[in-house]
């Protein structure tokens, strides 16, 4: 374990397994996420795949089991304007902007530069922030552990490294909670 910000302690652990496109589907991913969202019930993701728990999934390629196929900011400011009862978010977005490019191009679409730079990533966790409530939860994945922040209110509770193998990157799941602003 390993004391941040003076105000308590964050678990850190590591677990090894095949990587995969879908992040939900491997295994030590997985477990993390259902210890945090339960029935999913509450949940939005923006960048929902064909895995994600969530009750309001969203996924930019057509093909996805998402319920919605939209930019993942414009999904975010659909569902504040739902006005439904969030209590946590999972941001599980392509890790590097060459797999946003990607993402892009395979769905007809070109990047932007905006779309290939940290305004992407963001875009949407702003869009998302306002909606989750004190003491509810974000689940984000990727090459990093910076997750939302304390800049909009949140705090690491938990971090999970999953190692791949070889030369693959590892996937960093950081768990944070939504605290009180002064």
């Amino acid at each position: 374990m390993l004391g941040i910000w003076g105000a308590g302690m964050i678990q850190i652990s590591r677990a090894r397994a095949a990587p995969s496109a879908w992040t939900f589907t491997i295994k030590p991913i997985r477990e993390i996420v259902d210890k945090y969202i339960g029935d999913g019930i509450g949940w939005i993701d923006p960048f929902a795949g064909d895995n994600s728990p969530c009750e309001f999934t969203n996924d930019m390629h057509p093909d996805r089991k998402a319920r919605w196929h939209m930019d993942a900011e414009r999904f975010c400011h659909m569902i504040k304007m739902m006005n439904p009862r969030i209590v946590g978010g999972m941001f599980d977005p392509p890790y590097s902007y060459r797999q946003i490019s990607e993402h892009y191009k395979e769905n007809g679409l070109k990047a932007r530069s905006i779309d290939t730079s940290s305004n992407f990533y963001n875009r949407v966790m702003n869009a998302m922030c306002d909606q989750i409530p004190v003491g509810g939860h974000t689940i984000s994945c990727g090459w990093n552990s910076n997750g939302f922040g304390k800049n909009r209110g949140f705090e690491i509770v938990e971090i999970l490294l999953v190692a791949h193998g070889t030369h693959h990157n590892d996937t960093i799941v950081t768990v944070e909670r939504k605290v009180p602003t002064p």
